[in-house]
C-alpha cells in the first residue's frame, strides 16, 4: 500500500472518529471499507455514526408515527449508542449510502466488516 493511500486512511479514520463518534478501532475498518466503496464506484455516503440513545428514540418514535423519511426501523438497543472510557461516543456502527448495497455488503464482508443488508438495513455496516 502506498504511503499517500496509509495516510488517507490514518487521516480519514481519525475524521470518522472525531466527527462521527466511531471507536477508534472500528474507525480503521470504517475507512478501509469507504476506501473500497470508493474504490469499486459506490458512491459512498456516511450518513450516521454515534446516536445518544435520545437520538434514537427520537428515531423510533418516527417510524412508529409513520414518518417516510425512516427507512429503516431503529434498533431499540443500537451499536450506533455505544460509548467507551467515561461515556464518550464509541459508536460500533456507521450507515453509509452507496449507489449498490448488495456489493457494498459484499466488499464489507471480504474486510470482515458485518453488513445490515443481512437484516435489512443495506446503509447499515458494523462490527
Amino acid at each position: 500500500m502506498s504511503a499517500d493511500i496509509e495516510r488517507w486512511l490514518s487521516d480519514y479514520a481519525d475524521f470518522l472518529h472525531s466527527q462521527w463518534g466511531l471507536d477508534k478501532s472500528f474507525s480503521v475498518s470504517a475507512a478501509l471499507l469507504v476506501l473500497y466503496l470508493h474504490y469499486y464506484g459506490l458512491s459512498p455516503v456516511v450518513t450516521s455514526g454515534f446516536r445518544s440513545p435520545e437520538k434514537q428514540q427520537e428515531l423510533l418514535r418516527r417510524w412508529e408515527s409513520g414518518d417516510p423519511s425512516i427507512k429503516y426501523k431503529p434498533a431499540t438497543n443500537s451499536k450506533h449508542m455505544h460509548t467507551g472510557w467515561l461515556g464518550s461516543p464509541a459508536s460500533l456502527a456507521i450507515d453509509i449510502s452507496t449507489s449498490n448495497a448488495e456489493m457494498a455488503a459484499r466488499i464489507a464482508k471480504a474486510i470482515g466488516v458485518r453488513a445490515g443488508y443481512d437484516f435489512g438495513d443495506p446503509v447499515h455496516f458494523y462490527i
